[in-house]
């Protein structure tokens, strides 16, 4: 059985990494389903209809007023309505014995990632600030390339 561990793991914005992005998550793809059964069906029956939902993705870590080619450039982007083709989600990014090895998410060909949440940020007296983008998967699924 193979795990992954998620400490080399990073969000990048084209080339540059996103700083202080401690956490990631893809929902994933779900497909839409509705009632196909009869009046002598005993067990109810699915049949696949409209189109499916791509998924969302979300994205946090450390505020870093100073990442001027990550969180300053996305948060910059708030008012534009253009999506995204340019973000990865590296699950490993350099790890490996011998040689770097690298494997991460972007949408697919034909897709793109609607960001719709900006600057959520949260200050606490006790701690570091921290950040937070969310946005919807649009048009195609989420891809692994390694």
């Amino acid at each position: 059985m193979s795990v992954k561990s998620g400490r080399t793991a990073r969000v990048m914005y084209g080339s540059n990494t996103i700083a202080g992005i401690g956490e990631f998550t893809l929902t994933g793809y779900k497909a839409e389903f509705a009632e196909d059964a009869d009046f002598e069906d005993t067990v109810k029956k699915w049949v696949r209809v409209g189109a499916d939902d791509a998924g969302e993705i979300s994205f946090s870590g450390n505020y870093d007023p100073d990442d001027t080619n990550g969180q300053v450039a996305l948060n910059a982007l708030q008012g534009t309505t253009i999506g995204f083709t340019n973000l990865y989600f590296y699950d490993q990014y350099g790890a490996g014995a011998g040689a770097a090895t690298y494997s991460f998410w972007r949408v697919a060909s034909g897709g793109d990632i609607k960001i719709g949440e900006f600057k959520t940020l949260r200050m606490a007296k006790n701690g570091i600030g921290t950040v937070t983008f969310s946005g919807r998967v649009s048009g195609a699924a989420m891809e692994r390339v390694s």
